[in-house]
């Protein structure tokens, strides 16, 4: 046995992992006015175009749609996404269904669902962790006052 197949902490697809990581990250794709199914690069730059997902370090659109977008950071003007993951986004405009980033900020965010730690900006968001939140603890004392009245009404019908 080699010492690599003695040590069971380490994944053997690690170094391979590194390597593609590496060259990935060296690389840059630019996409204008076209429609794409799936883009996966260091960098991407797409303008007036449509992907069904990007997968990049660093993202940036310009008039641009996409379904699903995994970046370490986003920069995006008069963009629309249905999932946003990123730890980076700065935007004019953007609309997406659901975001999940570390920092977001822009001048317009319209968003269904929002993860994020630190927002600036115009954000508008349909539902966010803390509004979440707000109706499960709605939701929850709703039960319970339930539980009270059916308890109250019980016991005085009892009692007649």
């Amino acid at each position: 046995m080699t010492e690599h197949d003695n040590r069971s902490d380490t994944n053997p697809l690690d170094e391979y992992a590194a390597q593609a990581s590496e060259e990935l990250g060296s690389r840059s794709t630019d996409v204008n006015n076209a429609s794409v199914g799936h883009v996966e690069s260091g960098q991407v730059s797409m303008r007036e175009s449509f992907a069904q997902s990007v997968r990049s370090s660093a993202v940036y659109l310009e008039d641009a749609a996409a379904g699903i977008v995994q970046a370490g950071s986003l920069e995006a003007r008069d963009a629309s996404m249905g999932i946003v993951m990123a730890s980076d986004v700065h935007t004019g405009t953007l609309t997406s269904g659901v975001v999940a980033a570390r920092n977001m900020q822009g001048d317009e965010i319209h968003t269904g669902l929002l993860f994020a730690v630190n927002v600036r900006g115009d954000v508008h968001s349909t539902i966010s962790p803390l509004v979440g939140l707000a109706i499960g603890a709605g939701f929850a004392a709703t039960i319970v006052a339930a539980r009270v009245v059916v308890a109250v009404v019980r016991h005085r019908l009892a009692d007649r």
